[in-house]
């Protein structure tokens, strides 16, 4: 009997509850406030009327906090891009580069993490038009012009340490004696010959360097103008070099590494693997494994790999020699290195 009145309590409780289709308003509230997307495998196969779909499908407004937070994003990513403009037009309207002193020098890493400087030592040098270098920074590279050799490299920075302390816009006056002592060089007419080549091919080249982002970071020459018998500030004849002003865009912090000028300058002129290797090692902290092909690949040595393989390991045999690598191992084709210093970021005021 009990049962019986309890069951018929429950049955007149469901009567008196309001309901629309067969649904009561705590089903059709669950339902409203439903956020779960429907068709998932996991759940139970519930038939919902056409009203009640109609009741889901309008609570999906984009919630006001939601368009408050996308909006902030995106105006802090495009307040980011402008800083980054920001710095790059005010180093080049300043026309100065970051102070650096003559044992570490400055160098952008886009220079030194490719093949924009070869490891080549023919004096027969590939004439490229618009080539794509290789290169493992995030800037796409190209270049026309002679192909560069690492003596090419090492003039070029001799010289963009001369205009450190100068405006960019300002030329630059020096002898070439003042060159060849700085590159430790020997003291011979032929150097002085190679000295001037090599700023006659920087001279003719057009480089064009940009982000992933399709962002220009620098186009034009490596050298603006260079003369042979031009008068300096006392009336003296010297040799004079002017730069393009905008290189000094590819200066800034996160781009550019200290290099060791005495380190390189050890290495020697023959050594030019040694020399890529080392500007190479220079930009990373703490390098990373690459494969042989990929290095070959990058310092765009002729040799075969084969060939390659063998020079390779007498390039790296010296850099442990001159203590710059504390150690590297050569597994399967896989280069692993170990340096003795860390390199130094510049730090562009």
């Amino acid at each position: 009997v009990a049962a019986c009145n309890r069951n018929s309590t429950t049955a007149q409780s469901k009567m008196l509850q309001p309901s629309f289709n067969n649904l009561d308003l705590k089903t059709i509230e669950g339902l409203g406030k439903k956020t779960r997307p429907a068709g998932r495998r996991s759940d139970p196969k519930v038939d919902v009327p056409a009203q009640a779909q109609v009741v889901v499908a309008e609570q999906k407004p984009v919630s006001p906090r939601l368009a408050r937070a996308k909006e902030f994003l995106k105006e802090k990513t495009n307040a980011a891009l402008q800083r980054t403009q920001s710095q790059i037009e005010q180093r080049v309207l300043q026309g100065v580069l970051p102070l650096w002193d003559d044992e570490n020098r400055g160098i952008p890493n886009p220079f030194v993490r490719s093949g924009l400087f070869t490891v080549g030592n023919s004096e027969k040098r590939e004439y490229v038009v618009d080539m794509v270098i290789a290169s493992l920074s995030n800037y796409e590279i190209k270049f026309t012009g002679a192909e560069l050799h690492q003596e090419d490299l090492s003039v070029w920075m001799s010289l963009i340490n001369l205009a450190r302390e100068k405006p960019m816009s300002e030329a630059i006056y020096f002898t070439g004696y003042q060159i060849i002592k700085d590159l430790g060089w020997r003291m011979h007419s032929d150097s002085y010959r190679r000295v001037q080549e090599s700023i006659e091919r920087l001279k003719v080249t057009g480089l064009k360097i940009t982000t992933k982002g399709n962002e220009s970071a620098y186009s034009g020459s490596l050298i603006r103008d260079y003369a042979w018998t031009e008068r300096d500030e006392a009336g003296n004849i010297k040799w004079m070099v002017r730069f393009e002003p905008r290189i000094s865009a590819l200066f800034l912090e996160d781009t550019t590494t200290l290099l060791e000028w005495s380190i390189r300058k050890k290495i020697g002129t023959r050594s030019t693997l040694a020399l890529w290797l080392h500007a190479f090692y220079t930009t990373h902290r703490d390098p990373t494994p690459n494969s042989l092909e990929k290095i070959h690949e990058l310092c765009r040595s002729k040799d075969t790999l084969s060939s390659f393989r063998r020079n390779i390991r007498n390039a790296l045999e010296k850099l442990v020699e001159k203590e710059f690598l504390k150690s590297y191992s050569l597994d399967k084709d896989m280069l692993r290195v170990e340096k003795c210093t860390k390199p130094k970021l510049i730090r562009a005021k």
